[in-house]
């Protein structure tokens, strides 16, 4: 018995090392994360942590397949001309104004998110939104920056927006609606104070240039540079309506999941291939999957055994249990929940992490019963995973897809570059949940 006591306390040691060495060297780019990430998750292998059937077990291949079958639409939609059409009536109804650009990419992505997965928004418009910035010559990094941060604030919005939003209502049983109700108000306002952060960090990069005659006489030209390209460029009409109804199909699919008894990923997976059959004259299957991010990828595989590790060696479970017993105060315990679950989706994935809450919020909630807002504590989990992904580069997929497609396209994003604007900015939303959530518990 001593032994294996001394094996599971040396498994645990050895899970949190792996843990906080690849988190070191993601966030000091010593070097390539993908290679850190797949060299931890073999390590934990390696020296017996979990076995090679619990690594393949632990990696989530529904999100594997949703974002490789999404990188195949978005590339496939990119060389049809879609893209360049969108660019072209965007860049000449903004007429290159900085801030209406960045208001509406930004809040198509918060809106967008909220009913789609919050990867699948990213991946499709942040190549928009690097191509178009680009091309009205600003610097693409605030606006993308701004977007992936939108895209989990407004995922945290309904019951579809983000996976721990769905193990939450799954397994508690709230309906769709309950999410807008309880949690409208604070994505509302955490909504807008971000843009109007944002707005005044990056005032230089997003002001109105219509009193900037120098900005813009520029932006005039790169208008009609974009114009001149967009009238060269032979479009097919039929075969971007071909594509456009098959990406506009798969978005409904998302949609209408629910009704459909389909996951997410098989929806994206067949999206993928009847577009791949569609352009399979044009486009050689070669040369799309050659377009798929296969690093990234394997970063999310090794993410995954590696929280895997924390998880079978009950890291997770010590971690939320400790939470959760600290104090018997309602209102307390409520600023707990939700800061905790922000704090720690900051660095591990938040799926685990709000699993393992689940059943220990259960039997805490029992002790609770008679406080007629017991239901909040459920909210406060889910808006702390949900918002606190916000905080590193890596504590959401959006973040590492949205991060991914920027460097892929020349625009460098390092761990601290977005974490000087991302850290401060989840600060803020999750003080605003704090308010909110003290409020409904003491005067509503």
């Amino acid at each position: 018995m001593f032994s294996s006591l001394l094996l599971q306390h040396g498994a645990l040691i050895i899970s949190l090392i792996v843990f906080i060495a690849v988190f070191s060297i993601i966030v000091l780019e010593w070097f390539d994360k993908t290679v850190a990430a797949m060299a931890g998750g073999i390590f934990l292998i390696l020296s017996r942590v979990i076995t090679f059937d619990q690594a393949v077990e632990a990696v989530n291949f529904e999100i594997i397949a949703l974002l490789g079958a999404m990188m195949i639409i978005v590339q496939i939609a990119q060389e049809s001309g879609l893209f360049t059409l969108v660019n072209f009536k965007l860049a000449k109804y903004s007429r290159g104004n900085p801030f209406l650009i960045f208001l509406f990419f930004t809040l198509v992505t918060a809106f967008a998110s909220a009913f789609l997965d919050n990867v699948t928004t990213i991946l499709i418009v942040a190549p928009l939104t690097i191509s178009l910035v680009r091309g009205m010559g600003y610097n693409p990094f605030p606006f993308l920056i701004a977007e992936i941060m939108l895209s989990n604030i407004g995922g945290a919005l309904t019951l579809v927006g983000d996976p721990p939003n769905v193990l939450v209502g799954t397994a508690v049983g709230l309906s769709f609606n309950s999410f807008i109700v309880n949690l409208s108000i604070p994505i509302f306002i955490i909504i807008v104070v971000t843009l109007l952060l944002f707005y005044i960090i990056r005032w230089a990069d997003l002001k109105p240039i219509r009193h900037h005659l120098p900005k813009l006489f520029l932006s005039n030209v790169l208008l009609q540079k974009i114009q001149y390209e967009h009238q060269k460029t032979p479009l097919d009409k039929m075969y971007m309506i071909k594509v456009t109804t098959v990406l506009v199909l798969t978005v409904l699919g998302f949609l209408f999941q629910f009704a459909l008894h389909l996951p997410i990923a098989s929806i994206a997976l067949t999206g993928a291939f009847v577009l791949m059959l569609v352009v399979h004259k044009r486009i050689h299957a070669h040369h799309i999957f050659s377009s798929i991010e296969w690093p990234t990828l394997g970063f999310f595989a090794g993410l995954f055994v590696i929280v895997s590790g924390l998880e079978h060696t009950g890291v997770l479970e010590m971690i939320a249990a400790s939470i959760v017993q600290l104090t018997s105060n309602f209102n307390v315990l409520l600023l707990l929940i939700l800061w905790s679950a922000g704090l720690f989706s900051m660095v591990i994935d938040n799926i685990p992490f709000v699993t393992v809450m689940i059943p220990i919020l259960a039997n805490v909630k029992v002790h609770f019963s008679a406080d007629p807002h017991v239901e909040l504590l459920w909210w406060a989990l889910i808006l702390g995973a949900a918002l606190g992904g916000n905080g590193t580069m890596i504590g959401a997929s959006a973040n590492v897809i949205g991060v991914d497609i920027a460097r892929k396209n020349g625009v460098d994003i390092t761990f601290w570059g977005y974490f000087k604007y991302s850290f401060p900015l989840t600060l803020v939303a999750l003080a605003i949940c704090s308010a909110y959530l003290l409020i409904r518990a003491n005067y509503f």
